[in-house]
């Protein structure tokens, strides 16, 4: 284990002050068990049952991609999250978009967009390369000159096949929903939007229909891809990796869909953030996921995500995306028949981002991007064009919010909502808070009562009195402001949601270990340089009283690929003796219901 894990843990009794009384045991176990994670992930010796890593299943849904497999594979499949089925005769049509659609913007907003352009091209300039040599910059009219005399080389007719209703009985599933045929008027639905259940008011939008779509594309996996008959899941377990933010009403029907519907012998939840730092063999650290769709940040140690920590923004790889193609269309981009809302062009401007865009700055002037249009039944057309500084621009927009202005403006930041009530469960969050209450003013009326044998029978009724009651309120509502209060809501930066994240640890020590250890896990952490340009960017604003000797920024931990870190933690944490205590089986689930999780989730529920 590497000595940064073994400098950050912390006694279990302050970890089990700060959960309930149900889950200390369960938490204190997996505390122990994070630490000895790096000796283990390679070789998934730990075993704490005769159950072995052929029978356990590891699902990590996400706004884009499904990831699922056994525990034993090297790594999951990974495949679009999304299903399309064929519209119902005079039905109504709905089609989500593979990349967050654009905005049309005010003159205002498009002021600032440019601005904010312009502003952060006068910083490539001013910067200096790794030799110490400034750094020359390229402007719009440079790259849009390179690019006028660029035309397309025509090639054979493409092989490709769309997907028409005649060939589909219910539904496409997968990455073939990117070439149905767009006159057959098919309705894609992705089931997850923005780290979270895809609910809207539109046809399939409804709970019941994205809980049936993920059980269909779900099964379809398990059959197909890792070809497990449904009648034999009974015999395997799964693991499902959830959001650190999540919403209690959904992970009982997603723990319903597992058990009840897909037929699991066993199942347990488990935080994206949480089962990173498994995956990358640390004991704690501040984990910034970088998806598709939303970027979240928290602080967690010792298998225990910091609730008052999380934090969530509505902006991800789809939204510098759009950036991107905002930026070639502007300096001269070739390939003008782009429709960013076409799904094949969005996977296309996908594909250039995730190949060309970085934050190197050692990379200057302008460079070769080539790529190839396929559509379809058409001849293919293969461009070589030019590009210079739009392939750091684009990726700056993590630190330089105000350009996601084109995906919209509702990109502030969320944190943990407080739990509500629960008719299954009588011993709830509201349940809690009342008794809590109802013991600390027994225990204050006690006191009065004690001090009243010492005093007169008037001053032992002013002291038991109505402000008595009010005190006890109010107190409590004091102490459970800092973690049950959602966070402010303001749009931050990478660096700015970070630095909120870990100013709202419990303790400075805490807060120094976070700052020592970052961990970018998700498909967006995979810009060449990005570790390096937070790494600058939070120096100069850690304050100096919680400055670590050394603030290690970690991207694709141990050779992984960081968008699969999550996935790979989770199949080792299912394999470890001490998480035999969290499965939920489905006889119990239907017996005892949603207070299982209360119970036995490795988080505060």
């Amino acid at each position: 284990m590497s000595s940064n894990a073994t400098g950050n843990m912390r006694s279990i009794s302050q970890l089990n002050a700060s959960v309930p009384e149900q889950n200390k045991g369960t938490v204190e176990t997996l505390a122990q068990s994070s630490h000895a994670v790096s000796d283990t992930q390679d070789e998934f010796k730990v075993m704490g049952s005769a159950l072995t890593t052929k029978k356990l299943v590891i699902i990590h849904p996400g706004s884009k991609h499904l990831r699922i497999g056994r525990a034993s594979d090297v790594n999951p499949h990974t495949i679009l999250h999304a299903i399309a089925r064929p519209r119902r005769k005079n039905g109504p049509l709905h089609r989500d978009p593979v990349l967050i659609p654009t905005v049309v913007l005010s003159k205002e907003n498009k002021v600032l967009v440019d601005e904010t352009y312009q502003s952060m091209r006068g910083t490539l300039q001013s910067c200096l390369r790794s030799d110490g040599t400034p750094r020359p910059a390229t402007s719009v009219q440079q790259v849009a000159t390179s690019n006028k005399q660029c035309t397309p080389i025509q090639g054979s007719i493409s092989k490709l096949q769309l997907v028409t209703k005649s060939e589909v009985e219910d539904y496409i599933i997968g990455d073939q929903v990117l070439y149905v045929h767009p006159m057959d008027q098919f309705n894609v639905h992705f089931p997850f939007r923005h780290g979270d259940l895809n609910i809207h008011s539109g046809v399939g939008g409804s709970l019941s229909s994205v809980l049936a779509d993920l059980e269909t594309i779900w099964g379809h996996c398990i059959v197909n891809l890792l070809e497990i008959p449904k009648s034999e899941l009974k015999h395997y377990r799964a693991v499902l990796v959830i959001p650190d933010i999540y919403n209690r009403l959904f992970l009982k029907e997603l723990v319903s869909l597992l058990l009840t519907h897909l037929g699991f012998g066993g199942c347990f939840l488990l935080q994206d953030h949480v089962a990173a730092t498994f995956g990358a063999g640390l004991g704690a650290a501040c984990v910034v996921d970088l998806g598709d769709q939303k970027t979240s940040v928290s602080c967690v140690e010792d298998a225990l995500s910091q609730r008052a920590t999380r934090i969530r923004l509505d902006y991800g790889g789809s939204d510098i995306t759009q950036s991107f193609h905002y930026l070639l269309q502007r300096a001269g981009f070739p390939y003008k028949e782009c429709q960013p809302q076409h799904p094949l062009d969005g996977a296309l401007l996908t594909r250039i981002k995730e190949g060309y865009c970085h934050l190197n700055l050692d990379f200057c002037g302008l460079r070769d991007v080539n790529f190839v249009v396929e559509r379809p039944g058409v001849s293919t057309l293969r461009y070589h064009v030019k590009v210079g500084d739009e392939l750091l621009l684009a990726p700056l927009g993590l630190f330089n919010t105000e350009v996601f202005a084109l995906t919209g403006q509702d990109k502030r930041g969320q944190g943990q909502a407080n739990a509500s009530g629960d008719p299954e469960d009588p011993h709830d969050a509201n349940y809690l808070r009342e008794t809590s209450r109802r013991a600390h003013k027994e225990a204050l009326e006690n006191q009065s009562a004690s001090a009243a044998s010492m005093d007169t029978a008037e001053n032992s009724t002013n002291t038991g009195g109505q402000g008595e009651e009010d005190l006890v309120v109010d107190s409590l509502a004091a102490d459970a402001a800092p973690d049950d209060q959602p966070q402010q809501q303001l749009l931050y930066s990478l660096d700015q949601a970070i630095l909120h994240s870990i100013e709202r640890c419990s303790s400075d020590e805490m807060k120094r270990r976070m700052y020592s250890c970052i961990l970018l896990v998700g498909g967006g952490a995979k810009f060449e340089g990005l570790s390096t340009w937070l790494h600058n960017r939070l120096l100069l604003q850690i304050p100096f009283q919680f400055r670590p000797e050394q603030t290690e920024i970690i991207v694709g931990p141990k050779e992984m690929d960081p968008s699969m870190v999550a996935w790979k933690g989770a199949a080792i944490m299912s394999c470890l003796e001490s998480a035999q205590e969290l499965w939920i089986r489905p006889a119990e689930w239907k017996k005892i219901g949603v207070r299982l999780l209360r119970e036995r989730a490795p988080f505060y529920w």
